[in-house]
């Protein structure tokens, strides 16, 4: 594919693409937010799942000092 068959075809592209209207881009919104929580949500599981197993030790940070 030349140059030249490039811009045109690109032309093309974006002279009949669209944007998207308010309620597309909030279904996007919404979906983004939900697949973030969702692995969000597994990673914490996972790692709850590995620190009760006895595999994962809490940074000294997170630990409650005992006097």
């Amino acid at each position: 594919m030349g140059a030249r068959t490039f811009l045109q075809s690109a032309r093309r592209l974006f002279h009949v693409a669209q944007k998207p209207d308010w309620e597309e881009t909030y279904l996007l919104i919404k979906i983004s937010v939900l697949g973030v929580a969702i692995v969000g949500g597994i990673g914490f599981v996972v790692r709850i799942l590995f620190w009760l197993v006895g595999l994962y030790n809490l940074p000294q940070s997170q630990t409650t000092p005992t006097p």
